[in-house]
């Protein structure tokens, strides 16, 4: 008996003692399973794989050969340089760009160093053609306007990365000697998300992934410090009530969907158009947040307050007609679904919640009796110039009855 414990003992400690490091530089992971199994298809490329995780699926074996293409279009930009040129300065970082990933990669140096050169050159080339515009008409990428907004999907996906250093590897290989070009921190800006030069709070982190790089992007310029966990605060009521209660919406001018306020009885949102993809980032953006930066989670706190304002369908109506929400492609219920499904399965830190005070703030102002007196005068009385004449003219008609039955009150006295 005590030969078998001891012969397991051995075996298990085998087992431990040969696992490999963790490494600190861990950032690109697997959705956890509670947020896949909502909606499995915001996580998964439906039309190229980059990264080891999705590499090998059926799915995506189409756009292997365009890859290759764009990896070949790519090297041809700098006739100094070679396929050789790329490989080697890619193989120096394979250690540092496998401990990127919360998965041991089982590939050989060979197998990981091929993926990182032909999947980063294909993000690059595929940058550098949406931005030029100048692609030839047999790319069958281009030439088919659904393709490559599909393509700009499938990188943005969590599971879908490969670490940006590579990519800032392979970019200033190429174009070394040229001072004619933008950086690929500007040509990411550009193409992604419409900007031609970097914000300035971009120049404060290290980008880790295209993914993260949206992140950043969102977050506020001036990340104010997080509310105490002292103060007490509650989730608002859903839009409707707050209405109600004498709030006034308005659009924010901002084009960052977290930039929340709430002064002087004014909850000012930016509007978030909801495409075709925007399901599909937010999620990839949550369990990001859910998995790297727990407790720095905006996205999650914005979807989460968001979430608390959609209590059915009315609420949806309301921030539609104020142009909060621009719904493309589905219905009021679809919006509803949306943000109830994605709240699911997140956790967050209530002592660092971004939009406490915005919520603490919400809530003394419904809760003073006067401000909803306002808001019955105003929305009950003074909704239109009809309605007004109306008011005007019976507080009017009121205050000649007092003055008649005080004057009729006094000739009977004297």
């Amino acid at each position: 008996m005590g030969d078998s414990i001891d012969d397991l003992a051995t075996i298990i400690k085998q087992k431990y003692e040969t696992l490999p490091p963790l490494s600190s530089k861990c950032c690109i992971y697997r959705v956890p399973r509670n947020l896949r199994k909502i909606n499995e298809k915001s996580f998964t490329p439906n039309l190229v794989s980059i990264g080891p995780f999705h590499r090998g699926s059926p799915r995506v074996q189409a756009m292997e050969e365009q890859k290759l293409r764009y990896l070949q279009r790519f090297i041809q930009r700098n006739e100094n340089k070679t396929l050789e040129d790329y490989l080697s300065a890619s193989m120096k970082w394979e250690k540092e760009a496998r401990d990127c990933y919360v998965e041991t990669i089982n590939m050989s140096s060979i197998e990981f160093t091929e993926m990182l050169v032909i999947d980063g050159c294909f993000i690059i080339e595929y940058l550098l053609t949406w931005q030029g515009a100048n692609y030839d008409v047999d790319d069958r990428v281009f030439y088919r306007p659904a393709l490559s907004q599909a393509i700009m999907r499938d990188l943005k996906l969590l599971e879908n990365q490969i670490p940006f250093f590579v990519l800032e590897i392979l970019y200033n290989i190429a174009f070394e000697d040229s001072e004619k070009v933008p950086s690929i921190m500007n040509l990411t800006c550009e193409c992604m998300i419409g900007l031609g030069k970097v914000p300035q709070h971009f120049q404060k982190t290290k980008v880790l992934h295209l993914t993260d790089f949206l992140r950043t992007y969102y977050l506020p310029p001036d990340s104010k410090e997080f509310y105490s966990a002292n103060q007490e605060w509650g989730f608002p009521d859903g839009i409707s009530e707050l209405y109600e209660s004498g709030v006034t919406l308005k659009v924010d001018k901002s084009d960052k969907f977290l930039d929340i306020g709430f002064e002087n009885g004014v909850l000012s949102i930016p509007e978030l158009m909801l495409e075709n993809y925007t399901e599909s980032q937010l999620r990839n953006l949550v369990a990001f947040e859910q998995c790297h930066y727990p407790r720095e989670s905006f996205v999650i706190d914005y979807v989460l307050f968001l979430d608390s304002l959609i209590y059915d369908r009315k609420d949806v109506e309301v921030l539609i007609n104020n142009g909060i929400i621009l719904n493309s492609p589905g219905s009021s219920e679809d919006v509803y679904r949306l943000f109830s499904d994605i709240s699911k399965g997140t956790t967050y830190s209530r002592g660092s919640f971004y939009y406490a005070d915005v919520c603490r703030r919400l809530n003394e102002y419904c809760g003073t009796p006067w401000n909803r007196w306002k808001a019955i005068l105003r929305q009950d009385y003074f909704s239109n110039p009809w309605s007004m004449i109306s008011t005007v003219a019976a507080v009017v008609l009121l205050i000649l009855t007092v003055i008649q039955t005080y004057c009729d009150i006094v000739q009977l006295k004297y």
